[in-house]
């Protein structure tokens, strides 16, 4: 798959957004595969993406066929079926109708997929609790849709799962006051723990990466105090 153009940075999160549960951040991102997340974040995409005058979803049950998954999600062919099978065991998602294969007889249809709804009214962040997204009001950020549309479809996961951090610690962050954060200041080890990316290392390329890339922007250098005083400080 070719790279796309020279990104240019977010649009402001005025418009062109997607209402997205934070739980994508908090239970999908850190701790599922990078099929499973690209998957997901398709099926949000068009399921929270648009929205008729009331607010509610235009499509709750998406009809997906392989093609489509790897032309519009970004998966390929041999990443799906494990892809759809680990969401559905990880009650992100749920199958609402079987695809069948076309033959001489009969043409085929595709298999049709919804996110997965919790209505238990509990905000929960521990993936072996999980039992779908929360149903409730709040706990949801407005996410350019650029990031889903750009940065899941194309970037590698590490590459996602610090954009997907700073995101959801600056304005998926909602102070007491109900103002979203502008920026946050995060260590690496920050984001290497809260997303469970492994290496110091591949934290530190994917940061690079989404630097060099315009995704985020580093607002004020941190600083390490070699002698362990009181001195050292997180980047922003």
């Amino acid at each position: 798959m070719g790279r796309p153009n020279a990104f240019d940075g977010f649009a402001l999160p005025t418009s062109n957004t997607t209402y997205t549960p934070n739980q994508f951040f908090d239970v999908c991102l850190p701790h599922r595969s990078r099929g499973v997340v690209r998957l997901v974040a398709y099926l949000i995409r068009k399921t929270l993406g648009w929205s008729d005058a009331y607010g509610n979803p235009q499509q709750e049950v998406i009809a997906v066929s392989y093609v489509e998954l790897e032309r519009k999600a970004g998966l390929s062919h041999s990443m799906i079926r494990r892809a759809l099978d680990e969401a559905e065991r990880s009650h992100l998602i749920r199958c609402k109708r079987k695809g069948v294969a076309s033959s001489r007889t009969q043409s085929g249809t595709s298999a049709a997929y919804e996110l997965l709804w919790d209505e238990q009214g509990v905000f929960v962040k521990n993936p072996a609790e999980f039992r779908g997204f929360f149903a409730g009001e709040g706990n949801r950020t407005y996410v350019p849709n650029q990031f889903f549309d750009h940065v899941v479809r194309h970037e590698p996961l590490a590459v996602v799962q610090v954009v997907g951090s700073v995101i959801r610690f600056s304005i998926g962050f909602q102070t007491r006051y109900g103002h979203r954060r502008q920026r946050t200041a995060l260590s690496y080890r920050d984001i290497q723990r809260y997303a469970k990316i492994s290496s110091p290392t591949v934290v530190s390329g994917a940061i690079r990466t989404a630097l060099a890339n315009q995704y985020i922007e580093r607002v004020e250098r941190g600083y390490f105090d070699p002698r362990g005083g009181t001195f050292s400080r997180s980047a922003h």
